[in-house]
């Protein structure tokens, strides 16, 4: 079986969190600790994927085979966007994530989350062309995180620091009529699960919790958007995705496909 690699590249350059945070091997080597134990402990039990996540030392270090997730100040190319996953010309996954537009380092809203988040959604299809059919007109895009965005749970690294990750669906979600639970924090009893009322079904939340849906015949106006792929529910980091955002890249996708 395939072994999917992930290295972090810490290009930073010093930039802040909005605490005030910065980042630091170490600060990255907790990050993948937890993220590791995230992905091979409770996700690999539901979807039997698996991968290993290193830091690298700069951004030469990236080994053979290895996805490269890179910490930038900012994205220039993408200013509304904190981070997103994308394959490139040769159809090789990276992520990018803009530490200043993260809370922290390891909070609800911090670094953490952000790479839990896209690693995740990559392991759960990584060419982000996937899509889960309801049986009544509707099809979803298959991504791991976005329904549940906003809720979050702890992982303890052996230091001690606790590293919040990203909530997560289970395959019933993908399943029309199928009984739950729909998502990790709501299967292991986790505090503040909020899980989606049904399957295929974007979880209650004060925004933030949203997925990309598309008409799979025909044409209707659905929010104002007057095209087929729109986006169900409110991103928390902000409405309109980016054009370079994996978001961006399921709603074209989705619009080119259904033509």
């Amino acid at each position: 079986m395939h072994t999917v690699k992930w290295v972090l590249i810490d290009e930073s350059a010093g930039a802040k969190t909005r605490d005030g945070s910065q980042l630091s091997p170490q600060a990255l080597a907790r990050i993948a600790e937890a993220v590791n134990s995230q992905l091979n402990t409770e996700f690999v039990a539901e979807w039997g994927a698996g991968a290993s996540v290193r830091v690298g030392k700069d951004a030469k270090d990236i080994q053979p085979g290895e996805w490269a997730f890179a910490f930038l100040p900012t994205l220039p190319e993408a200013p509304t966007a904190s981070a997103y996953h994308d394959v490139n010309n040769k159809g090789v996954p990276f992520a990018l994530c803009a530490v200043t537009t993260c809370g922290s380092l390891y909070g609800p809203d911090g670094v953490s989350v952000d790479a839990s988040h896209e690693i995740l959604e990559t392991a759960g299809d990584e060419g982000a062309n996937l899509f889960a059919n309801d049986g009544k007109g509707w099809l979803h895009a298959l991504e791991m995180c976005d329904a549940v965005e906003v809720q979050t749970y702890p992982k303890t690294c052996k230091d001690g620091t606790v590293v919040q990750v990203s909530n997560w669906l289970l395959r019933a979600w993908f399943v029309p009529g199928a009984h739950g639970p729909y998502d990790y924090m709501t299967s292991a009893k986790l505090p503040g699960a909020v899980s989606p009322p049904g399957p295929l079904l974007t979880a209650p939340g004060h925004g933030g919790n949203y997925q990309i849906v598309s008409r799979a015949g025909g044409s209707k106006q659905v929010f104002g958007m007057a095209h087929q792929a729109h986006i169900d529910g409110t991103r928390r980091k902000g409405a309109i995705p980016n054009w370079s955002s994996r978001a961006a890249l399921r709603l074209r996708k989705m619009a080119d496909m259904m033509g």
